[in-house]
C-alpha cells in the first residue's frame, strides 16, 4: 500500500467533472454552490490545497480564495513525513509542514486547478470566471527560496504560459471543444496564465528577524510580488498563551518556554513590519501579515508519532485573534491581515466585520462534512455586504472580539465523548455515516450507490495516509486501512494488507477476508454482487 499521492492527468480530471456535474451537480462529490456574493474565504495552505481536485472541490463548496500548500527546496520523498500526520478530535494537530509533492509536481497541480476552474465556471455558469484568487506560499529560508528549483516555481506561478502543463491543458480543451456548450475558441484563447501576484512566507519557528526581513525584501523588490509573512501565536508571550489555554480547558497541552525565547518578539515584529511596509509602499506593492501559523506543542498522548506536533483549530482561535488584535492596536488598524486560526461559522462574520480579509480554514474542513463546511461559512457571511476596498481594520471591534474569544463556550474543550458503533462487516458494507468521504481532502473515500443502498469504497492511488478519516469513523475503524480498496498498480496491491482489488483487462487480483486470489475466476467468485457493482462504479 502506498502512502504517496498520485497525480491525476488534466484530461482525466476534466472528463470526470464534465460527466459528474451533468449527472449529479457535484464536483468531486461536493455539491456545487452557485453564489452571487463572493467572499474572500477558502482553504488555508494545507491538505486541501495540495492537489487539483482538492481545489476544485473547495470551489464547489464555496471557496473563492485559495492559499496554496507551501513549497520549499526540500520536497517529495526527501521530506520524510511519518504517517499518519493529522489528528483531529476537537482541536487539531499535524506533523506535516509543506507539500508532499515535488515543487514541479505542485506547480502542475496548481496550473491544472487554475485552468479547470476557468473552464468549469464558464461552462456551467458558476459565476465570475475571474472571481477567485490563488495565493502561493513558500519557505523556509532565503537560500532555498532563491534556488533554481523554487525560483522556477515562483516565476511560473506568476505566469504559466510557457509551461508544458499549461499548454497541455489548453490543447486538450481545444481538442475537445465540441463537448462544451458555453466554451468557445475565443474564450479558450483568452484564458490568462497569471496565477499569482501574492505570496505568503513561511519560516521555521525561531527564524531570526534579519532572515525574515531579507526574504520579504527579496520577494517584494526583486520578484515584484505582494507579500504576507506568517506570524506565530508566540507573539502573545508565554504567560498569556499558557493562561488562555488553561482557562479554556486545554491545560493538558504542553509546550516549551524556549519556543517563545527563540521566536520573534512582539517588539521586534512591530519594527520589522514597519520597515517592510515602507519597502512595499516605495515600489507600490502590498505588504501584510498572515495570522497565524500553527503552534508547536508536545506529543504527550500518542496523538501522532514523534515528539512534537503543530496545534490548530478551536484552541488556536483565541490565540490567533489575540495576536491580530494586539498587532492591529499597535498599527492603529493600518496593517493588512490575512487570517487563519480557528475560523468557523460561529465567528467568521465577526472576524470579517473587523475588516480582516481573506479568511482561510483548515481544521474545519477536516471535520465531518469536509468541504461542505465552506457553505456554512458563506451562509454566516451572507447577512453582510462584501467589503470591496478595505483600508483599515476596525481596532475597537477586533479588540472586543479577542476579549470575547477567551470567554466563549464554543471554544472551550468539550467533554462529550465520541460514540463508538461496531459493525461486523465494516470493510465492505459500512454505510453508517459517510464521514470518511467528507473529511478526506483528497477524495480517496468515495460513495457508491447500489439498489437503494449506499456504501463507501477506498481508492488507494488518491490516498497519502494522512489518517484524518480515522478520527471521524463512528465505528472506531481506520477507513484508509480497512475499507475495500481499489488499487491502481500491482506493487501497491502487494504492499498492502487492505481487502481490495487490482484489475486490468488481463488480470483480476482480489484480497478478501485475509486471503489473496490471483486466478481471475476464483477472485470474482469471492465477491458478492454488491461488491462487484461497487468495483464497477469505482472504475467507471
Amino acid at each position: 500500500m502506498s502512502d504517496k499521492m498520485r497525480q491525476i492527468e488534466y484530461e482525466d480530471l476534466l472528463d470526470q467533472v464534465l460527466v459528474e456535474y451533468k449527472r449529479k451537480g457535484t464536483l468531486f462529490y461536493v455539491p456545487v454552490i452557485k453564489r452571487e456574493n463572493h467572499f474572500p474565504i477558502g482553504p488555508a495552505a494545507g491538505p486541501h490545497t495540495q492537489l487539483a481536485q482538492n481545489i476544485i472541490a473547495a470551489y464547489a463548496g464555496g471557496a473563492r480564495y485559495f492559499e496554496l500548500k507551501t513549497v520549499q527546496v526540500i520536497d517529495g520523498e526527501n521530506l520524510g513525513i511519518v504517517k499518519p500526520c493529522i489528528y483531529v478530535s476537537d482541536e487539531a494537530y499535524n506533523t506535516e509542514w509543506s507539500t508532499e509533492l515535488t515543487s514541479n509536481q505542485a506547480l502542475e497541480e496548481y496550473i491544472k486547478a487554475w485552468y479547470l476552474l476557468k473552464v468549469l465556471i464558464k461552462e456551467f455558469d458558476l459565476g465570475d470566471e475571474n472571481g477567485f484568487v490563488f495565493n502561493m506560499s513558500v519557505g523556509y529560508n532565503l537560500e532555498g527560496i532563491q534556488s533554481q528549483k523554487i525560483d522556477y516555481f515562483i516565476e511560473n506561478m506568476k505566469d504559466a504560459y510557457q509551461t508544458p502543463i499549461f499548454l497541455k491543458c489548453k490543447n486538450y480543451t481545444l481538442e475537445n471543444i465540441d463537448r462544451f456548450q458555453n466554451i468557445s475558441l475565443e474564450y479558450i484563447e483568452q484564458i490568462h496564465s497569471k496565477l499569482c501576484d501574492t505570496i505568503s512566507i513561511s519560516t521555521m519557528h525561531g527564524c531570526p528577524v534579519e532572515a525574515i526581513e531579507k526574504i520579504a525584501t527579496y520577494l517584494l523588490a526583486e520578484k515584484k510580488l505582494n507579500v504576507y509573512i506568517k506570524c506565530n501565536p508566540t507573539l502573545l508571550g508565554f504567560e498569556e498563551v499558557r493562561r488562555t489555554l488553561d482557562k479554556m480547558g486545554y491545560g493538558y497541552v504542553a509546550f516549551d518556554h524556549e519556543i517563545f525565547d527563540e521566536d520573534l518578539s512582539f517588539e521586534a515584529a512591530v519594527h520589522l513590519i514597519k520597515k517592510l511596509q515602507n519597502v512595499a509602499k516605495e515600489i507600490n506593492k502590498e505588504f501584510g501579515v498572515k495570522l497565524t501559523n500553527t503552534f508547536p506543542v508536545k506529543i504527550t498522548n500518542n496523538e501522532l508519532v514523534g515528539e512534537d506536533m503543530y496545534m490548530s483549530g478551536p484552541s488556536l482561535y483565541p490565540l490567533s485573534i489575540g495576536v491580530a488584535a494586539k498587532l492591529s492596536e499597535a498599527f492603529q488598524g493600518a496593517l493588512k491581515i490575512s487570517y487563519s486560526g480557528g475560523a468557523d461559522n460561529n465567528n467568521i462574520a465577526a472576524i470579517y466585520e473587523t475588516g480582516i480579509q481573506p479568511i482561510t480554514v483548515s481544521t474545519l474542513l477536516l471535520k465531518p462534512n469536509g468541504y461542505k463546511n465552506l457553505f456554512k461559512l458563506n451562509q454566516a457571511l451572507d447577512k453582510l455586504e462584501p467589503i470591496i476596498d478595505n483600508k483599515k481594520i476596525n481596532v475597537e471591534k477586533l479588540m472586543k472580539l479577542a476579549q470575547d474569544a477567551t470567554t466563549d463556550n464554543v471554544y472551550y474543550k468539550p467533554k462529550a465523548k465520541r460514540k463508538k458503533i461496531l459493525n461486523e462487516d465494516y470493510t465492505v458494507f459500512c454505510s453508517l455515516c459517510k464521514n470518511c468521504v467528507d473529511v478526506c481532502p483528497n477524495r480517496a473515500n468515495i460513495l457508491i450507490e447500489y439498489e437503494n443502498e449506499k456504501y463507501t469504497i477506498h481508492k488507494d492511488a488518491l490516498c497519502n495516509e494522512c489518517g484524518n478519516c480515522t478520527h471521524f469513523c463512528i465505528a472506531g475503524h481506520q477507513p484508509y486501512k480497512e475499507k475495500f480498496t481499489v488499487f491502481k498498480c500491482e506493487s501497491d496491491f502487494d504492499d498492502s494488507k487492505n481487502p481490495g482489488i487490482y484489475k486490468t483487462d488481463q488480470v483480476i487480483w482480489v484480497r478478501y477476508q485475509g486471503e489473496v486470489y490471483k486466478d481471475k475466476q476464483e477472485a470474482l467468485s469471492k465477491l458478492s454482487d454488491n461488491v462487484k457493482e461497487m468495483i464497477r462504479q469505482s472504475y467507471s
